[in-house]
């Protein structure tokens, strides 16, 4: 009975592995290893190893698919913008792990201290915590009026933000 092509694919993976085990620079294999776990998304390994066995080895190897050219930073979303001049940057313990929206953060910042919505030039919504931006003339009395609140379940705590977490 003729074999597979899966079998004879098998067969020879199970050679390339026995041949790996017997190669004779074990930290450069590490070294890759590596360099590949740092580059390659651990969903995509098995399918590159896959990929490298039919180039390689069976001469299989297509014209790659034509790349899908993904949009430029600008086009997907605004960077994170830099606190304007005329605006104070404030730490907040509140981000989206708080299962919450930025919009909905700026809602409850505004109910609490008075403010207006064009008050908030900006928010950088992170994961655990946000950057909140707000107008200068309109910053006085923010951080007291927040602090101590609770915005879905969880106390809140505003400060003004350090230069180096504003990015």
């Amino acid at each position: 009975m003729a074999e597979s092509i899966a079998d004879i694919r098998g067969q020879k993976i199970k050679e390339l592995v026995e041949e790996m085990k017997l190669y004779n620079n074990p930290k450069e294999l590490e070294e890759m290893r590596k360099i590949m776990r740092k580059n390659v998304p651990l969903s995509m390994r098995g399918y590159l190893l896959a990929y490298l066995y039919m180039t390689r080895h069976e001469g299989t190897g297509h014209a790659p698919a034509q790349q899908k050219t993904r949009p430029q930073q600008d086009e997907r979303r605004p960077a994170p913008k830099q606190a304007p001049e005329n605006a104070v940057s404030f730490y907040i313990n509140v981000g989206k792990a708080s299962k919450g929206t930025a919009k909905e953060l700026a809602e409850f910042v505004c109910e609490k201290a008075n403010l207006k919505a064009d008050d908030i030039v900006t928010i950088a919504y992170k994961p655990n915590y946000s950057f909140i931006y707000i107008k200068k003339d309109a910053a006085n009395g923010v951080i007291e009026a927040v602090n101590g609140q609770s915005y879905k379940n969880r106390k809140v705590k505003m400060n003004y933000s350090k230069e180096k977490d504003e990015n």
